[in-house]
This record gives structure tokens, C-alpha cells and sequence, in this order.
């Protein structure tokens, strides 16, 4: 059996219930009706309806407000509400669709029009039930990946060091380490996305030189699987003032990046300092060109399919430049190099 739809109408006349109540009685819906705006407040929170219909014209508390008492309250924010009002100017409308209204119907009714718009709105309510649902499902699936995969990264971690510091170094543990590096990356990405709201991002002062050299023997062994040179060249020491774990993100997807799109035994170049009266931090490699530098920002978008990733990286890079006020430029040609400029003069102090 079907669960009904609970409708709450609001109306000061007591015919136009009686009529509303008449053209909607069926199977379907479960009809609750009121007179008075402060009961039909008080009705909401008891028994939350699926849909409200609310006439504009009230004595006490109009329709408007009553429409933005409703919103206020976090278990009735997201019902759709549908305004029923003589009123037929424009300016009503948008006022009713302002307040948070999903549609307006004129008086008189003409049933068969309020049945399809209703049917309508408490459709489009469950499907956006249904893309809520399945988003926490999913938030809660992801986290579980990240719970089960950081315990196994850490364990190949180190025991890879300790194979190494038993046997030597040697072509296999470096692959492995490589491989245990992409995945860090992929697990700083993947916690950055489900943390960034409830996780303080404190500023600090963080040191250019010492800073992106630790990043850059992070990435040794991934660099080494492609025989890639990475060189490190500045004007100036230099001080940002940014919180730590995003600049980490930053230059991390950023390397991870270019090192993924560079061809074999080619080089990347990493250069902080002042150019042109602008202080900057620029990456540059050699390899695939960028066919659209601003899709490469958009969420999972992924150039090769070849290439492992989520396509998250440089969606996280551009988010939090923003937040910093970092401009970002791309630039990308055939036959030479591609190259990422981080204006960095906002995070100066």
C-alpha cells in the first residue's frame, strides 16, 4: 500500500476549504485544513505535511509571512509551498515566489490545473528527497573508503621503508612508493572535500624554500617511475600566510599534475619569486597540452581516462585559490610547455 501525501491548506474562508478539500479528496492525499495561521504553524511541526497550500489575504499574519515562518523552522524549510490568492498582479507573484513559494494559483480554481501543478510540485519534492538520500549515502560510503584505505596506505608506507632499509633500494620498492604516493594524494583530496566544512583551516606563516622543497621529495619516486627531472628555482626567500594542509593541496595536485601529463625524462620547473612586479609561484612541464585550461577546473574532470585519478585535484586547487584570492593562469601550447601561475601577492603579509 502506498504511503499518502499529506496536504495542509491554509485559508481564512472556510468555502474555499471545503471546496480545495472536495476537487483534492482521494486515495492519494490525506487533506488537513485550517482557518488560522497560527494553528496552521502549530499543525506543520506536529504532523509535517508533504505540501502546503496558502492563501496570501489572512487577517493577523498574511500568507507572506506566514510562508517565511515556515522557512525558518529546519524540519519545514524544504516543503513545497503553493500560494492560492485573487490577486493577479505581478508584482503578488513575485513577492510569493521571493518568500520561498514553489508555485502561485489564481482564484477562481479550476480543479483539473490545481490536481496537475500539486501532482507537479510533490513530484519534483520526492525526487530532490531521493538526490538528498543518495548524497549521504554517498558521503557516508566515501568516508568508509577513507577510514579502510588509510590504515593499508600507512601499513605499505612502512613497511616499504623498512624493506629498503633491509635490502637496499631497488626499481620494484620505488614502484611501490610511487604507487603509495598517488594514493596519499587521492586520500588528501577525497578528505579535503568531506572535511573542508567542519574542519578549522588556522593561517600560518609557511616558508616558500623550505615548504615546496619537502613537497618536491615527496614526490621523488613518482617523479623517478618517469626518469623526470623536478628543479627548483626562486629569487627570493619568501613567506606566505595561508593555512598549511591547503597550501599542501595546492602544490601537491598541482606536482601530481604535471609529473602524470609530462612525457618520459623530461623536466619540471618550479619557480617562486617576483616577476613584473607581481610575486608568483609557477609550475611548469613538459608533455600532453591543456585543450581547455578552464574545464580542467570543473569537478571530476579528467583529460586522459588513461590516467589514474578522481579528477578532483585541480577543482580542490582552484577552490581554495579562491578562497585566498590567488589568481590562477594556464598556459598551455603545442610543442611547448604547460605552465601554472599562482599570483600569490593576496597571501603576503
Amino acid at each position: 500500500m502506498n504511503k499518502k501525501y499529506t496536504i495542509l491548506i491554509v485559508d481564512d474562508k472556510p468555502e474555499n476549504l471545503q471546496y480545495l478539500n472536495k476537487i483534492l479528496k482521494c486515495d492519494e492525499y490525506d487533506i488537513r485544513a485550517t482557518l488560522n495561521a497560527t494553528m496552521a504553524l502549530k499543525a506543520a511541526k506536529l504532523n509535517t505535511p508533504n505540501l502546503i497550500l496558502l492563501d496570501i489575504k489572512m487577517p493577523e499574519i498574511n500568507g507572506y509571512e506566514l510562508c517565511s515562518k515556515f522557512k525558518q523552522e529546519d524540519e519545514l524549510k524544504d516543503i513545497p509551498i503553493i500560494f492560492i490568492s485573487a490577486l493577479n498582479n505581478i508584482e503578488d507573484k513575485i513577492k510569493a515566489f521571493e518568500e520561498g513559494g514553489v508555485d502561485y494559483i489564481t482564484k477562481p480554481f479550476e480543479p483539473k490545473e490545481i490536481q496537475a501543478r500539486i501532482k507537479t510540485q510533490l513530484q519534483i519534492h520526492k525526487s530532490k528527497e531521493t538526490i538528498h538520500n543518495l548524497l549521504k549515502q554517498q558521503d557516508l560510503f566515501v568516508k568508509k573508503i577513507m577510514h579502510d584505505m588509510n590504515t593499508p596506505v600507512s601499513i605499505i608506507s612502512l613497511n616499504t621503508e623498512l624493506i629498503e632499509t633491509n635490502n637496499g633500494p631497488s626499481k620494484q620498492i620505488d614502484a611501490i612508493k610511487a604507487s603509495s604516493k598517488t594514493l596519499s594524494c587521492i586520500y588528501g583530496d577525497l578528505s579535503y572535500k568531506i572535511k573542508k566544512e567542519n574542519r578549522h583551516y588556522e593561517i600560518s606563516k609557511i616558508n616558500l624554500l623550505n615548504f615546496i622543497s619537502s613537497r618536491i621529495q615527496f614526490f621523488d619516486e613518482l617523479a623517478n617511475e618517469k626518469d623526470i627531472h623536478i628543479q627548483l628555482e626562486y629569487t627570493q626567500d619568501i613567506n606566505v600566510f595561508i593555512n598549511k594542509y591547503e597550501m599542501e593541496r595546492i602544490i601537491d595536485n598541482t606536482i601530481s599534475n604535471a609529473i602524470k601529463y609530462s612525457t618520459e625524462s623530461s623536466e619540471i620547473i618550479i619557480f617562486f619569486g617576483e616577476e613584473e612586479s607581481d610575486y608568483i609561484i609557477s609550475i611548469e612541464n613538459f608533455g600532453s597540452i591543456i585543450e581547455d585550461t578552464k574545464k580542467i577546473f570543473d569537478p571530476y574532470f579528467q583529460q586522459s581516462k588513461k590516467r589514474p585519478g578522481l579528477g578532483l585535484g585541480l577543482n580542490i586547487v582552484k577552490e581554495i585559490c579562491d578562497k585566498y584570492d590567488v589568481k590562477i593562469k594556464v598556459h598551455s601550447q603545442k610543442d611547448s610547455a604547460t605552465k601554472f601561475i599562482f599570483n600569490i601577492n593576496s597571501i603576503l603579509k
